[in-house]
């Protein structure tokens, strides 16, 4: 096996002696970490996976794919992933060690994630087999913290995030700022993956103004309290320049809820699309004028905003146009705006700034035109396939096969 191959593919395994992949979310779910997860596994690399999940996936997940039975709440197949993470956690991590012993699986990859957190805690107390851990988001600070439902459980999530991350071969994250966070709350090392996106971007249409302003936002937007704030900076700004504007939400997100509270107005106008899978909502997002990526404000979400990285910049980026970036100074993408033109910076919940620099934007040419120039050096600072899947395997690969350090004669 040479280097270089272990360092592309996942070839320490195989479909006879795989690598078992657990995580909360299905091989097939529509969410950010599941995009991430199959953007870093080309079909040939699944060949030796396992993928293993408490939730139910459907006739479209391709590969390995096997689901955990501990824990249904019905006949129906419904869970709570509350109860997997507390009642069910330990019984999920002995089927899923039953599944790894079956599979004669040579080592177990967890995504932190709901349920993985306290299976990724028991895997390291039983010990049985090597573990590569992946967080995308924060499970205690980024999560639970901001969560009702979970907001009991920080301090127990935290010991398993503790354990996990400890007890762990190798450790992926998501950003410099988790990556940091890491180190200095548990003393552990680890890389930044991202999400693969093959290039070069392609150029998008030049923006027809005769449509007024539109801001396109995909999917979630973490928190509320933004929404109200970016549709009256929209009216304003449609207001001074005599335009139209639109606010276009793609996605399950909270477009019923804003049209409930904002009153209808020639200077605003709310559209909902719905979920759309991605090839089908670039399209969409070519068409808007600018495109919004946000993480919130407030002492509960800081964690989230300087660990996360939003998966939806992936999509914007294949969109080619230029983004509208409300984001405390703090948070992992407020350097975006001092990088790229293309990415406008607002950093208050000010209305009226935002409306200030919707305004200049509008007034600009170059905002008007395709920006996949600026969208190409984004996809390769961050998004670039070679450099993250070589990453990603060769620590999954060095669980089983450790790289051997000249000189000594010990593995790494």
């Amino acid at each position: 096996m040479s280097e270089d191959r272990t360092q592309t593919t996942l070839a320490s395994y195989s479909p006879a002696e795989p690598l078992l992949l657990f995580t909360d979310f299905a091989p097939d779910f529509a969410g950010g970490g599941a995009v991430i997860l199959r953007s870093l596994l080309p079909k040939d690399h699944r060949r030796s996976l396992l993928w293993v999940s408490p939730s139910p996936g459907s006739a479209r997940a391709s590969g390995r794919v096997a689901e955990l039975s501990v824990g249904k709440v019905d006949h129906t197949g419904r869970r709570s992933t509350l109860l997997d993470m507390t009642v069910f956690a330990r019984s999920l991590s002995r089927e899923l060690l039953a599944q790894a012993a079956a599979a004669r699986a040579q080592a177990v990859w967890v995504v932190l994630h709901g349920s993985g957190v306290p299976v990724a805690a028991e895997l390291m107390r039983q010990n049985r087999l090597p573990v590569h851990i992946t967080v995308h988001d924060d499970p205690t600070f980024g999560v639970a913290l901001r969560s009702r439902r979970y907001l009991l459980l920080v301090p127990w999530l935290e010991h398993c995030v503790a354990r996990a991350l400890a007890g762990a071969r190798s450790v992926d994250v998501i950003s410099e700022g988790m990556r940091r966070r890491y180190v200095d709350r548990y003393g552990v090392q680890s890389f930044v993956v991202h999400r693969a996106v093959s290039g070069p971007i392609a150029p998008s249409q030049q923006f027809d103004a005769a449509r007024g302003l539109r801001v396109g936002v995909l999917g979630n937007t973490y928190a509320y309290a933004q929404l109200p704030v970016l549709a009256k900076a929209i009216a304003l700004a449609a207001r001074t320049l005599a335009i139209p504007g639109t606010l276009a939400f793609i996605g399950r997100g909270l477009a019923a809820r804003l049209r409930r509270e904002i009153k209808p107005s020639s200077e605003l106008a709310i559209e909902e699309h719905g979920h759309l899978e991605e090839a089908d909502a670039i399209p969409l997002l070519r068409e808007q004028f600018l495109l919004y990526l946000n993480y919130p404000f407030g002492w509960r979400h800081a964690v989230l905003r300087q660990t996360s990285f939003p998966t939806k910049l992936s999509t914007y980026v294949l969109a080619s146009r230029p983004l509208l970036v409300h984001a405390p100074e703090d948070s992992t993408i407020a350097g975006l705006g001092s990088k790229w033109a293309c990415a406008l910076s607002w950093t208050s919940m000010s209305a009226e700034e935002g409306a200030e620099t919707l305004i200049a934007a509008w007034r600009d040419p170059r905002m008007h035109e395709s920006v996949h120039e600026f969208a190409e050096r984004i996809r390769v600072q961050y998004f670039d396939p070679e450099r993250n899947q070589r990453a990603l395997a060769t620590a999954l690969n060095t669980l089983v096969h450790p790289i051997v350090k000249q000189g000594t004669g010990s593995a790494s």
